[in-house]
């Protein structure tokens, strides 16, 4: 059993380093989207619950798209019809983008 969560601590850290590195990747000035992320991912990342980014998504839908997290921006749904947010990647550049410049009022 302690196996098992050793590879599952490995796996996270791994997770988080890759989106660190693309981050960093992007931060050079070509603000292009290199990779997108899953929900688990994303919220580690941003170290909130997952109940936290269902709430930013449906506040994107509630307000049409002024606040809270956009499809087509924020995120993207690998199949049209799925609703299930787990199944969604996130872009991890735009996300944090969003988070900063909301935090500091901009």
């Amino acid at each position: 059993m302690e196996i098992l969560r050793e590879i599952k601590d490995i796996r996270d850290a791994i997770n988080s380093i890759d989106v660190s590195l693309q981050l960093l990747s992007t931060k050079g000035g070509s603000r292009r989207t290199t990779a997108f992320v899953s929900k688990k991912v994303m919220c580690q990342r941003l170290n909130i619950p997952s109940v936290t980014l269902d709430k930013l998504i449906h506040q994107g839908i509630a307000s049409g798209g002024d606040t809270g997290l956009v499809e087509g921006i924020h995120y993207c749904k690998v199949d049209p019809n799925e609703r299930n947010s787990s199944k969604f990647l996130f872009d991890p550049l735009v996300v944090i983008d969003s988070a900063w410049k909301n935090f500091k009022n901009v």
